[in-house]
């Protein structure tokens, strides 16, 4: 009995042993089914490798179609099988997965494979993953080290293999795979290791490539160019066993130098001009699109401008801004002396007081009212209410005329202009111009001096200046010519905005008179001996030094400051020169071409410059040659009549009191 008890009790044990073990067993299938049903029910859909948004980078040209840059969070240009050299293609499956073209996705005789391997070297030594599993990985699925993603990974790549050919899995792959130093995809590794597209490389640069995506860190030639070498001979190899290249063949390609392109740093070149565009790119199709949707986007920068440009500040802190006058194409914009340093675009974001630079709209307003180019100021020391401007240099010249009133930029006729004609109507143009700081405490004979309560930006300040160089037309700013999609097709072409703020004959006859600025005034280093016309400007104690310039094509303005609003310690003379260097490099090969002459201008009349009056054929010590709109003007010499109508010569006094007066006194 008791023999027999204690063989039920063994039997019980091991009836029990079995039905855990097999229930064991029944739990770890119907979990192996429920992850495989759940993994297959939540897989991505793979309807169309050709669709899929696999993240490419926004090219971007200057105006002449040279690539400048690219906007990407991955750097990545898609392109198709037939622009990718073969000897990359068989190289990647050589080395990466030599039985793609036989497997159904996954490859049980590779899994093996790599599983004895990796026993042997106590190891993760190799991979079992085809070309298509890490396709589906990198596509569709995280990173992450787990059973679920394992069996994902599987059953997309048999979905993947079921729907589409060998060839379009093998370029969606080499359109998405990692190849170091920031590329993703065959295109930009080749353009960025090599300096060629995909489709021109050689067998040796072709194996140095394909063998990046199994250590793209260890073995990039930038890195360690003797690991990347010793890494091509092992794919070389590959390629041999294989049977796609022959021995010899490999034995060439070993010895070929490795011929790099030279590893940039994000282009410093427009980085400034970059991030406007980018901002612009992004308010109209979204960041995601922006920076992966691979658009090709066609901008306006000159590049041999914006290089002119770039090298205008030097040590100084400031900003540079180059318009097209005709169509306000940005041909150059530079923010500030170091892209490093600071990413603020001051082009855009400094309000400053524009000193002299302001006054060409004030004698702009002054023409619109009658007064002429032989108009006649008394420069003399004046006290309008407790206002006392003086002139830059503290002396007084006596009755000069409107042109050499701005040729020498003097402040006492400036403010005797403005209070002539009516502040309101300068502030009403200049508003007309675009700017957009007028404010209505600018209503004051500072502001004819450029001290205006807010200020201006450079932006808004070149802008307006297209309105002098284009026949009184305004021309707005574009920096982005054209986009076209990641197929080529245009989501947008740009058109001119323009608006005319003066007549033709007003915006010459400024012209004619900022002329003179630089051939005898206070703007002469920029004389590039040929037509161009400018206005400098310094304000109080000089925290900002300004220069505005033009020819009949380009605006160039340039402002000097400091952020702090420290004095920078040049004027705007000092300006000019850097401008004229600058504008030496832009002009040096092109034909000189002058300002268009309205046919209501009558051009060169010699005019006294003290009197007023056209010019004796001697005894008149400052002869100056101005343009006029018919009949206004001087018809002889022997009268006393003045051309056009004349400016205040007495201290007249504001009405306004004075608490109320302005104390700002920009200079030239």
């Amino acid at each position: 009995m008791e023999k027999q008890g204690k063989g039920r009790r063994i039997m019980q044990k091991k009836w029990w042993r079995e039905y855990i073990v097999d229930s064991i067993i029944v739990i770890v299938i119907l979990s192996l089914f429920a992850s495989v049903g759940y993994a297959f029910f939540s897989l991505p859909k793979t309807d169309n490798l050709d669709q899929l948004q696999l993240v490419a980078a926004t090219q971007v040209f200057d105006i002449n179609g040279q690539l400048i840059s690219k906007l990407f969070e991955e750097n990545r240009i898609v392109v198709s099988i037939n622009s990718i050299s073969p000897y990359v293609q068989q190289a990647i499956v050589a080395n990466e997965d030599t039985r793609f073209y036989s497997h159904f996705g996954i490859d049980p005789i590779g899994i093996i494979r790599a599983a004895v391997i990796n026993v042997r070297y106590g190891g993760i030594v190799e991979g079992g993953s085809t070309i298509t599993q890490q396709l589906a990985k990198n596509l569709f699925l995280t990173q992450e080290q787990t059973f679920g993603r394992k069996i994902k990974e599987a059953l997309l790549a048999v979905l993947i293999e079921r729907k589409f050919s060998k060839q379009e899995i093998l370029q969606a792959y080499l359109n998405q795979v990692y190849f170091g130093e920031g590329a993703y995809g065959i295109e930009a590794a080749s353009q960025l290791y090599v300096g060629k597209h995909a489709s021109e490389l050689t067998l040796a640069e072709s194996a140095l490539l394909a063998g990046l995506p199994r250590g793209p860190n260890i073995y990039s030639p930038y890195s360690d160019m003797n690991a990347a070498v010793n890494r091509r001979a092992v794919v070389l190899a590959g390629l041999v066993k294989e049977s796609y290249i022959t021995e010899q063949q490999a034995a060439v390609a070993n010895r070929e130098p490795v011929q790099l392109a030279g590893k940039k740093k994000r282009a410093i070149q427009a980085s400034y001009f970059l991030d406007y565009i980018a901002n612009e790119l992004v308010g109209r199709y979204g960041a995601n699109r922006v920076y992966k949707g691979g658009l090709k986007v066609y901008t306006s920068l000159d590049t041999k401008t914006q290089q002119a440009a770039e090298a205008v500040l030097g040590e100084f802190q400031g900003a540079v801004l180059a318009l097209d006058a005709r169509t306000g194409y940005i041909r150059a914009m530079v923010g500030g002396r170091n892209y490093e340093e600071s990413q603020t675009n001051r082009v855009l974001s400094e309000i400053r007081q524009p000193g002299s630079a302001f006054k060409p709209i004030l004698y702009a307003a002054a023409l619109n009212s009658g007064l002429t180019a032989a108009s006649v100021i008394v420069d003399e020391p004046i006290n309008i209410s407790g206002y006392v401007p003086q002139n830059y240099d503290k002396k007084y010249r006596g009755s000069i005329t409107l042109k050499k009133a701005v040729r020498w930029s003097v402040n006492v006729a400036a403010v005797k202009v403005g209070q002539q004609i009516g502040m309101e109507n300068v502030l009403n143009l200049a508003r007309s111009m675009g700017i957009s700081t007028i404010v209505p405490e600018d209503n004051n004979l500072a502001s004819a001096l450029g001290g205006l309560t807010q200020g201006v930006s450079l932006f808004e300040l070149t802008t307006a200046y297209t309105g002098f160089a284009n026949g009184g037309v305004i021309s707005k700013p574009v920096a982005i010519v054209k986009v076209l999609d990641e197929n080529d097709r245009v989501l947008e072409q740009s058109q001119l905005s323009q608006q005319t703020a003066l007549q033709p004959d007003v915006a010459y006859i400024i012209t004619d008179i900022l002329k003179s600025v630089l051939d005898n005034g206070t703007g002469t280093p920029a004389n590039l001996g040929r037509p161009a016309a400018g206005k400098t400007g310094t304000t109080d104690n000089y925290e900002t030094a300004w220069f505005m310039g033009y020819t009949p094509e380009l605006v160039v303005g340039i402002y000097i400051g400091n952020d702090n609003r420290k004095p920078v310690g040049i004027s705007g003379t000092e300006v000019s020169a850097l401008w004229g260097t600058m504008m030496s490099k832009v002009v040096s090969d092109s034909r000189a071409i002058d300002f268009s002459v309205p046919p209501n201008v009558i051009t060169k009349l010699a005019i006294c410059a003290e009197s007023g009056k056209l010019a004796p054929s001697s005894g008149c010590s400052d002869t100056e040659y101005s343009a006029f709109i018919r009949g206004t003007e001087p018809k002889v010499t022997d009268s006393r009549t003045r051309g056009g109508q004349s400016a205040p010569s007495n201290n007249q006094r504001d009405n306004r009191p004075f608490w109320k007066l302005p104390w700002r006194l920009p200079g030239f």
